[in-house]
């Protein structure tokens, strides 16, 4: 009896260790991540607080537009800023994974006096036809 206790005890032990083994391993060392990108629009002071939301008529507004590549590979990304379905400006960025960038774009737009105007921002990326993400900035331009 005692010969059986040992061998299920070792028996026991081993199943552990491999299965410690095994968790370190898929945690630590296997495990890459969730592939995405970080798309995003930040106000002046670089928060996320103090949107533009109403623009007066001929003044000019700042926002950041901001991209992070957690993709774990490089990854060529191309941003359009549209109103009214007009193409206003468009940038191109090549980053490696973890790179940061946050552009500076200026409102300067604010010609017609309405509420519940639109600016659409689009991320693609690498050659895809169809926006990755969208953001979407709403506002009113006011005298």
């Amino acid at each position: 009896m005692k010969r059986i206790n040992k061998i299920i005890k070792a028996l026991l032990l081993v199943a552990l260790i491999v299965a410690i083994i095994s968790v370190i391993y898929l945690v630590v060392i296997h495990n890459p991540g969730e592939d995405y990108t970080e798309f995003y629009l930040l106000d002046s002071n670089n928060d996320t607080t103090d949107y533009p939301t109403n623009v007066t008529q001929y003044s000019i507004e700042k926002i950041i537009i901001g991209i992070i590549n957690k993709e774990h590979k490089q990854v060529n990304y191309t941003v359009k800023v549209k109103k009214d379905g007009y193409l206003q400006a468009e940038y191109n960025y090549t980053l490696d994974n973890n790179e940061k960038i946050e552009t500076p774009y200026y409102l300067n737009n604010a010609n017609v006096l309405g509420n519940d105007q639109l600016l659409v921002v689009e991320l693609y990326k690498d050659d895809i036809d169809a926006p990755y993400r969208t953001l979407n900035l709403r506002y009113n331009v006011v005298k």
